[in-house]
């Protein structure tokens, strides 16, 4: 079965690429607007040979990382906190209504300011994508963990602490699974807008600079490399979400 199913993409995408060099090839679409897959793999390794991709790819693995894990670190915690507890979700739930409306990219000028261009605006921007997803869909689960799992757990004299561990954190994972796998593309998202607006390294300036110099094919090996991170993150959640939900 997997078999077939790895073969079904490498026909896909070898189809792709075969159109794609058709229309280049032969000027259906101008080189100006689509470089052919050639071309990009040969500027790609021209820019990973000369060392020009590495450090811009560094800080942004490293700026997309951190944002992730402190998003899931606050997400999954607030989203317990609130899910579990109708006192708190009484008092909390409009500000989390208001942070689930708010227009992300409109505050990040205002997060700039915050901070500045460095790395702990970049980081925050990428915190403030991912966050919202997690925390919505981890709020979700604690609020549907089975009562009766919470009653059994109350009828052995289980503590709150170890009842919102033992049976409200896990009953909730596969909502939190959920809220990453949507949170690992606006992750991205958010790092190639925060190092878009400003910030002189990662691959998100790469990606303006090359869009703004004309440069296709440079951009283009930018923007796979881009697709390529959001896929291996999607792989390490559902890797992750096999791993720890045993029961499913």
């Amino acid at each position: 079965m997997n078999n077939q199913k790895y073969k079904r993409i490498f026909i896909s995408t070898a189809g792709t690429i075969a159109v794609w060099e058709i229309i280049s090839r032969f000027g259906i679409v101008d080189d100006f607007f689509i470089s052919s897959p050639g071309k990009v793999w040969s500027e790609g390794m021209g820019l990973v040979s000369s060392g020009v991709l590495w450090p811009h790819l560094l800080i942004s693995l490293e700026t997309l990382f951190a944002g992730i894990f402190l998003a899931i670190l606050v997400g999954v915690s607030l989203g317990i906190l609130i899910g579990s507890s109708e006192t708190v979700r009484d008092y909390l739930h409009p500000h989390v209504s208001i942070l689930n409306s708010l227009p992300k990219v409109a505050v990040i000028p205002l997060i700039i300011i915050w901070f500045g261009v460095g790395l702990p605006s970049k980081i925050s921007i990428v915190f403030l994508m991912a966050l919202v997803p997690i925390l919505m869909n981890t709020i979700d689960g604690a609020k549907n963990t089975d009562k009766n799992l919470l009653k059994m757990a109350r009828s052995f004299d289980a503590g709150r602490i170890f009842t919102v561990w033992s049976v409200t954190f896990f009953s909730s994972l596969p909502f939190v699974f959920s809220g990453l796998r949507i949170a690992s593309g606006r992750a991205v998202v958010g790092l190639i807008i925060a190092e878009i607006f400003g910030y002189g390294k990662g691959l998100g300036y790469l990606v303006s600079f090359y869009g703004i110099n004309f440069q296709t094919a440079k951009l283009l090996f930018i923007v796979i490399i881009l697709i390529f991170i959001n896929v291996f993150l999607l792989k390490i959640v559902k890797i992750s979400e096999k791993n720890l939900i045993t029961w499913r």
